[in-house]
């Protein structure tokens, strides 16, 4: 297969995160100004319907990216080296920073069987105020333009 029909695929794969992993930014976005738990659990739980699309879309790029990578003879590029290392970079902090977050979030929402939360109304606010959503938009956003750009004017 010539070389275009890889790179094509790979930017399937990218189309295909930036769209399920979409959901999640969007229904993040939204928790900071939500304070219905009933409604936060839904945005939640909506948020989490996309989450094989993202992972599914994301191994689908990283192996379609590999294979162009490979047939365009750009395995020794720095360019290349160093998008997968922001991608990594970026896929930890999401699963360090932002997975405990939005863990807490749900943890913060339950309610006790005898119907006492499990946080005060104040405490889920402070944690529905924290920056960690926004940090995590602008990291993702950041790491999104700057592969874009490594892989479009190749710097080195």
């Amino acid at each position: 297969m010539n070389y275009n029909w890889w790179k094509l695929l790979h930017v399937f794969g990218v189309l295909g995160f930036v769209m399920f992993h979409g959901v999640s930014i969007s229904a993040a976005l939204l928790l900071r100004k939500e304070r219905d738990r009933a409604r936060i659990t839904q945005v939640l739980q909506f948020s989490g319907s996309s989450v094989k699309g993202m992972y599914a879309s994301l191994g689908w790029l990283i192996l379609f990216g590999a294979i162009a990578g490979w047939k365009g003879q750009y395995l020794g590029a720095g360019w290349l080296w160093a998008s997968i290392g922001i991608l990594a970079v970026v896929v930890g902090e999401m699963v360090l920073v932002g997975k405990p977050f939005y863990r807490l979030v749900k943890e913060a929402v339950e309610v006790r069987p005898s119907g006492v939360p499990r946080r005060s109304d104040e405490e889920l606010d402070a944690i529905l105020r924290s920056p960690v959503t926004l940090l995590n938009t602008a990291t993702g956003f950041a790491a999104l333009a700057l592969i874009a750009y490594l892989m479009i004017f190749k710097p080195f």
